[in-house]
């Protein structure tokens, strides 16, 4: 079996096709496509004259057969994800020969991202998530005094995730300033702003205000308390 390459690479939301080939004509039943997971294969994609193609879930939105031979099979990608990067066995089950298989690998380069973020007892909590090749980096272009914690998972096919999470409890100044997760690679560099809405951006806002006056009250109480024993001691 030859592929018709051993590497294929690709931008995110392109497309790319995988093909492979028999160097000699056989009695082939049925072509498929597998792919080659750390501890698994993975059936995506299936061929044959008396049942006809199978995409396997979850491809069916975003790949096809191209070819629908028997001797030779390719398939095509239409918005590759990063998380599409890795190896595929192409396999061709032959008769009396039995399976005779083939291997090709792809690379998905590009960067994908979000940002979201919850409001938890009072303070703002910021999640970024990024998942690319090469190796994403994140930075926010504001800390607000915070410091932001990351965790990155390095994957076998060469996929880097990463987390950054920044915990925010100074929330007065967070709807009048911009805050912006920034993700990064040597290929781009892309921007996701946190959008707080109106209704939660004051709600921090007023949350802040009512910690101040409780702040203030339990200091005027203590303080007037602390008078009336002083006035007591003395008469």
């Amino acid at each position: 079996v030859v592929p018709q390459a051993e590497h294929r690479k690709v931008r995110v939301g392109e497309s790319v096709t995988l093909s492979c080939a028999l160097t000699k004509p056989m009695d082939v039943l049925q072509v498929t496509w597998q792919k080659d997971s750390e501890k698994t294969q993975t059936n995506i994609a299936t061929y044959s004259k008396t049942r006809g193609l199978k995409i396997h879930k979850p491809y069916q939105d975003r790949m096809n057969f191209t070819t629908l031979e028997l001797n030779k099979t390719s398939i095509a990608f239409w918005d590759a994800r990063v998380d599409d990067s890795g190896c595929y066995i192409c396999l061709f089950n032959t008769f009396p020969l039995g399976s005779l298989s083939g291997r090709t690998c792809l690379s998905v380069f590009g960067l994908d991202a979000s940002v979201h973020y919850n409001i938890s007892e009072g303070h703002l909590i910021v999640i970024c998530n990024a998942v690319g090749f090469p190796e994403p980096n994140i930075t926010w272009n504001n800390l607000f005094n915070s410091t932001p914690t990351q965790e990155v998972v390095r994957h076998t096919n060469g996929i880097v995730s990463i987390t950054s999470t920044l915990e925010i409890y100074n929330t007065q100044r967070i709807s009048a300033q911009n805050l912006t997760c920034r993700v990064s690679n040597t290929n781009e560099t892309r921007e996701f702003p946190v959008e707080i809405k109106g209704e939660e951006a004051s709600s921090l806002l007023w949350l802040a205000i009512i910690v101040v006056i409780l702040v203030v009250v339990i200091v005027l109480i203590t303080i007037t308390l602390f008078w009336r024993k002083t006035i007591c001691k003395r008469s």
